[in-house]
C-alpha cells in the first residue's frame, strides 16, 4: 500500500490539484481542514508526512508542529510547508519544519523531496536512512550522506541534486529537471552550471566509494547507476 499524507489546508480546490499531483508520485492523501485534528488523525491512520498550507499571519504550522513535539512524533512524521507569498520566513523556521517550498511550486521539486524523504511504498513507512548501495546512505533527516557511517562532506545543492537523483533511481533526468529541485525557485542557473555540481558531486562520491556511481546521458542529463 502507498504511504499516506495529510494535506492540512482550507482551500478545498488547492488540495484537489495537490491530490492529484501526489497520487501521480504514488501517495495517497487525505484532506484536514481542521488544524487541531491533524496530528491525532496522522497518529490514528499512521500517516507518513503532514504538509501544511500556510498562509500569511496564521499560526496553524506552529501549532502543528508543537504537537508532533508534544507527542513525540517530531522525529516519526516528516512536516512540510507550502508558503504562500508575504509569509513570515522566520515564523518557517521557527516551526523546525523538514522542508519548505514556496508557492507557487514546481511538483517535481514536491515528488522529489518525498521519494527521497519516506519513499512511496510501504517498506519505507518513516525511514530516514534511505538505502542506496550496501555501504552508503542518504540520511534525509540530517541531509547529509553516509557511506560506511562516515559523513561525506556535501554543499547543500549537491545534497539536494543526490536528492533529486535517487528519487527516481534509474530514470535520467535532465538539467533543466535538476535546476528546477536544486536550486531556488526563478534563480537563473545556465546548463553549465549543473555540470560543474555534478562533477563535484560525483568525485566526492567516488572518492568515498571507489567507484563511480552517477552516469551521463550525453545531451540529456544525468542518472543513479543502479548496477
Amino acid at each position: 500500500m502507498s504511504e499516506l499524507l495529510a494535506i492540512v489546508s482550507r482551500d478545498a480546490d488547492y488540495y484537489l490539484m495537490l491530490e492529484h499531483i501526489l497520487k501521480e508520485g504514488g501517495y495517497r492523501t487525505m484532506l484536514i481542514d481542521v488544524p487541531s485534528e491533524a496530528v491525532p488523525t496522522v497518529e490514528e491512520l499512521d500517516a507518513a508526512a503532514i504538509i501544511v498550507d500556510c498562509q500569511p499571519g496564521s499560526q496553524i504550522l506552529s501549532d502543528i508542529a508543537a504537537s508532533l513535539k508534544e507527542r513525540g512524533l517530531a522525529s516519526e512524521v516528516t512536516l512540510i510547508a507550502l508558503v504562500a507569498e508575504k509569509t513570515a520566513y522566520l515564523d518557517i523556521l521557527k516551526a523546525n519544519v523538514d522542508e519548505s517550498f514556496t508557492r507557487p511550486m514546481r511538483p517535481e521539486r514536491l515528488l522529489s523531496y518525498l521519494h527521497g524523504a519516506i519513499g512511496n511504498s510501504a517498506d519505507n513507512v518513516r525511514r530516514r536512512l534511505l538505502p542506496i548501495f550496501d555501504d552508503m546512505k542518504l540520511d534525509t533527516k540530517g541531509r547529509r550522506v553516509l557511506v560506511r557511517g562516515t559523513p561525506i562532506n556535501l554543499s547543500p545543492i549537491e545534497f539536494r541534486l543526490l536528492s533529486a537523483l535517487m528519487g527516481d533511481v534509474g530514470r535520467v533526468l535532465s538539467r533543466v529537471e535538476l535546476i528546477g529541485i536544486a536550486w531556488p525557485q526563478g534563480a537563473f542557473v545556465e546548463p553549465r552550471t549543473v555540470d560543474v555540481h555534478i562533477g563535484r558531486l560525483r568525485r566526492a562520491l567516488k572518492r568515498a566509494l571507489g567507484r563511480d556511481v552517477i552516469r551521463t546521458v550525453p545531451k540529456v542529463g544525468y542518472a543513479m547507476n543502479i548496477v
